[in-house]
């Protein structure tokens, strides 16, 4: 293991230049400590690693040095292998390169890893698109792209907007079938633009720097959960048949805060919802293996929805049958 987490130290060095070690110890999910360690056996070792001191400091390679610790086990050709997204990479214009890659990454592989390579593509497949098919148009997605590749701000004009706004953009994401461009304001501001929203995207010459630790990822993950916990503000205590509490794990805009098991079998759940509308819709889902208890409001919508249903299912009220060309319009 620890074989592995120090060849781990060397590529990460050599690829991403300096890093400290508290950088590094949250890479490998070990602690500070353990990959100071690290690298006082690195550098008994022979391997050239050195610490420079003060505020920008960190650990580095020797500048001529360069490992050939290059092979890929069979699991990491899988790995490697496995997350080629079709669409992604058209909207990119990177499908053909991205064929090509593939084949001289497999030509480089050892053939046991290569294997295991080929047989993860024929078996395993990563779709993000929607059932539907149905992409948006990305009209300035090149524009943006060249604007993040070379680090140069761009002139945006956005949505309803009459003013356009300059950002310098840190990143694009694929959300389904939706992009999302990632830009930082001039007064400091993150802001996420949807793609589709951009009626024009001008590349300028000024350039920027990224802002020191920014992670694309790490920064999506917290702006997804910290607007749809802005969004949540209907809090609701449901009792819940144990067999089917699994399924609340689903509900959309939804978050369980709390569950107790009781002697009975059933749950005492308190969730909340971005609106009462949205539980209502999905707790009729579960007719017969939820209760309701807070609050009233919902209660009482829950109860006029489930008279309207059974009234519209009366035979004595049923009303006259469309037909299917009908329904659909």
């Amino acid at each position: 293991m620890r074989a592995d987490r120090l060849v781990q130290i060397v590529l990460l060095l050599q690829t991403r230049g300096r890093m400290t070690a508290a950088e590094l110890a949250q890479r490998l999910d070990v602690s500070a400590r353990t990959i100071q360690r690290d690298l006082d056996a690195l550098s008994l070792a022979g391997i050239p690693v050195y610490a420079d001191r003060g505020r920008a400091g960190g650990w580095s390679l020797s500048a001529d040095y360069r490992t050939r610790l290059n092979g890929l086990s069979p699991a990491e050709s899988a790995a490697l292998f496995i997350g080629t997204t079709g669409h992604v990479l058209s909207d990119l214009g990177l499908s053909t390169a991205s064929t090509s890659a593939i084949t001289k990454l497999l030509s480089a592989v050892p053939a046991s890893a290569r294997r295991d390579a080929d047989l993860a593509r024929e078996r395993i497949l990563v779709d993000h698109a929607d059932w539907q098919g149905a992409g948006e148009a990305s009209t300035w997605l090149p524009v943006l792209q060249q604007g993040v590749w070379e680090e140069r701000k761009l002139r945006l004009h956005y949505g309803r907007a009459r003013r356009a706004v300059t950002i310098a953009p840190l990143g694009l994401v694929a959300k389904r079938r939706s992009w999302y461009l990632v830009g930082l304001r001039d007064d400091g501001e993150f802001r996420t633009y949807r793609v589709q929203r951009i009626s024009q995207a001008l590349l300028t010459d000024q350039t920027f720097d990224r802002p020191a630790g920014f992670d694309l990822a790490g920064h999506w993950e917290n702006t997804n959960r910290e607007y749809f916990a802005s969004l949540r503000d209907c809090p609701v205590r449901l009792r819940v048949r144990g067999e089917v509490g699994h399924r609340l794990r689903w509900a959309p805009n939804a978050v369980i805060d709390d569950a107790t098991e009781r002697p009975d079998g059933w749950w005492d759940v308190v969730m909340t919802f971005e609106r009462i509308y949205e539980a209502r819709v999905y707790l009729l889902g579960l007719a017969g293996d939820v209760v309701v208890l807070e609050p009233a409001e919902l209660r009482a919508d829950m109860l006029d929805a489930a008279r309207a249903l059974l009234e519209a299912h009366d035979a004595d009220h049923l009303p006259g049958r469309p037909s299917v060309a009908g329904f659909f319009q």
